[in-house]
């Protein structure tokens, strides 16, 4: 595809053929139908892969996971800096096992305490340290610094992209809310 425009940039990019639009086209010709889902969902698993590799690069030098870091950020953004731990594995989307595990390393380090509910003894809450809190702090100021793996792309088209996927999301049946 040359001299095609970007959505949100007036500006005309000549380059040779996207390998997405490659795979649309070469999809559509043997396969037949759902060539547009089978391009977006490409196009989607591709940039997902480039960011995570910058997002890892940067919880790497910080000996941080993935999950570790999307834990951290949870506790860190919630009321008391409390979270019950059912609740993290639904917003992470992650099976609960998962959650204790990485919650299991994260007390190990310090950065989380795990205890009882107050209310509710089947509940088991993780609480963020301040050990935990300086941690999420750095992380979350070196991934800023490299745009959370988007630093190459513009705020106009950002706003796009995120309004894009909120659609997607909301198209999928994904009505979490943040509480």
């Amino acid at each position: 595809m040359t001299g095609s425009s970007k959505p949100g940039n007036s500006d005309t990019v000549d380059r040779p053929e996207d390998v997405v639009d490659w795979m649309s086209s070469q999809w559509e010709v043997q396969h037949g139908p759902g060539a547009r889902h089978y391009g977006t969902a490409m196009a989607l698993l591709r940039t997902h892969q480039q960011v995570v590799t910058v997002i890892d690069a940067v919880l790497r030098r910080l000996r941080l996971s993935r999950n570790a870091y999307l834990i951290l950020t949870s506790l860190q953004m919630s009321e008391g800096r409390t979270r019950p731990m059912g609740k993290l594995a639904k917003y992470l989307m992650v099976h609960a096992t998962t959650v204790s595990m990485t919650v299991d390393q994260l007390q190990k380090a310090g950065l989380v305490e795990r205890g009882p509910h107050p209310t509710d003894r089947r509940t088991v809450l993780a609480t963020l340290t301040i050990e935990g809190a300086e941690l999420v702090d750095l992380a979350n100021e070196q991934l800023a610094a490299v745009g959370f793996g988007l630093e190459a792309i513009g705020s106009e088209d950002l706003d796009i992209f995120a309004h894009g996927l909120a659609v997607a999301r909301s198209a999928m049946g994904d009505d979490e809310t943040g509480r």
